[in-house]
């Protein structure tokens, strides 16, 4: 069909939803993740910039993450 179908999947990102956390449970988070800070909203926006780009023409059928490291 020549449509790429792609996902990016954030997880934690700092946000004020993040913000109200329990300063323990916000810090685990941050412990957690590989380099050791929560995703911000604009490396979500940077990845899906990057899936709309033409430097993606042949990326499809993939999820990326994008949490800092959390599940790495």
């Amino acid at each position: 069909m020549g449509v790429n179908v792609n996902a990016v999947a954030p997880g934690f990102v700092d946000t004020q939803m993040t913000e109200g956390l329990e300063p323990e449970q916000r810090e685990r988070i941050v412990r957690r993740s590989a380099l050791r800070r929560l995703a911000e909203i604009e490396d979500v926006a940077d990845a899906v910039e990057f899936l709309l780009g033409s430097k993606s023409k042949s990326i499809t059928g993939t999820v990326i993450t994008v949490d800092a490291g959390s599940t790495a």
